[in-house]
């Protein structure tokens, strides 16, 4: 998976992590790919979001890690007894999806990798083209 219980470290510490994520990996492995499936619903129209999540350690883009990790604890959070820490998740919540909109807007761009298609074109799934027809002289 993309992310690791390690990266849960930067937010929360080991006491905290335990208390949000329970004793169920599966509830936890679900809240990510769920985060990551949001991630992907602001990003995939320009980046190639498979590359971007295949890749591992150092080679990861730490923002997009952070976003991950922060949607993740916000979905899990809300099967807590009286949602416990709701306000702070959803502080971090919010700044992470503020980003992915800033990214979807192309007012962020993150070092992700962009999509290539087979002309060599790397914005392929932009919908607005711009240029001309090539000239044509009537020579028949």
């Amino acid at each position: 998976m993309f992310i690791t219980e390690d990266d849960y470290k930067s937010v929360c510490d080991d006491f905290e992590f335990e208390q949000i994520c329970g004793v169920s990996k599966e509830d936890r492995e679900a809240a990510e790919r769920a985060a990551l499936e949001q991630i992907c619903s602001y990003t995939r129209h320009r980046y190639d979001m498979d590359k971007a999540f295949a890749a591992e350690d150092d080679e990861r883009n730490p923002m997009l890690v952070q976003c991950a990790v922060n949607i993740s604890l916000w979905l899990m959070v809300h099967r807590l007894p009286q949602n416990m820490g709701h306000e702070r998740r959803e502080c971090l919540y919010n700044d992470a999806v503020k980003w992915l909109k800033d990214v979807q807007a192309s007012k962020a761009s993150p070092d992700l990798p962009t999509y290539v298609s087979c002309d060599g074109d790397t914005d392929a799934h932009n919908p607005v083209r711009y240029g001309s027809m090539h000239k044509n002289k009537y020579d028949w």
